[in-house]
């Protein structure tokens, strides 16, 4: 398996849980000034149960929602948010109420181009934005955009397809799993998955 640092492998190992549950696969992980991991979540709109205080059964259960739920108001500028897709406007705003420092993302969501640029227009908004800080590249921005294929096909939501920024092979690659053998590979844990398909993804 091409090789993380623990705050990226604690986030895909949470958007593989979702991943999993048929959710759609997005985790985060929020980290404090010290690098301490004080709040994690993913995305749990197909689930039915949450822990106290995040949110399932829903579609506002992302995974940086619940992440985020866990933080106290304050200010919050030497925290980081890891989250394996970039926000969404929903999420966006979020980070920007929870006076969050820094906000990575593994893989880009074209869907939601042009968010980045909200302080550029509104003063009010730009007084606590959160930094953007990705994509991640490489391998692990690559399955996280396979997964978010996988997901998209098997809802029936084809248009998501154009909307992310994968390479070919592995939007193809997406396809083939998505026929029948993502079933099969859902049963694997993120290690022996992410072992699996890494001949066959982008590197």
């Amino acid at each position: 398996m091409v090789e993380i640092d623990e705050y990226w492998f604690a986030a895909f190992t949470l958007a593989w849980e979702a991943f999993q549950e048929r959710s759609i696969p997005v985790g985060a992980v929020l980290v404090d000034g010290v690098g301490t991991i004080i709040g994690q979540g993913r995305n749990r709109m197909s689930g039915t149960a949450a822990p106290a205080g995040q949110i399932a059964g829903s579609r506002i259960a992302h995974a940086e929602i619940n992440a985020l739920a866990q933080l106290p108001p304050g200010g919050h500028g030497d925290h980081i948010l890891y989250t394996t897709l970039e926000p969404c406007f929903l999420c966006t705003m979020a980070l920007r109420f929870s006076h969050l420092g820094t906000v990575r993302y593994a893989a880009p969501d074209a869907t939601w181009y042009g968010v980045d640029q909200l302080p550029q227009i509104n003063h009010h908004v730009a007084r606590r934005w959160t930094r953007r800080d990705g994509p991640l590249g490489g391998w692990w921005q690559e399955f996280s955009l396979l997964l978010m294929h996988i997901s998209a096909i098997e809802r029936d939501v084809p248009g998501v397809l154009g909307t992310t920024q994968a390479q070919p092979a592995t939007v193809d690659l997406a396809r083939r799993l998505a026929a029948g053998p993502a079933d099969r590979l859902r049963k694997a844990s993120l290690y022996e998955a992410a072992g699996e398909l890494r001949p066959q993804l982008y590197r």
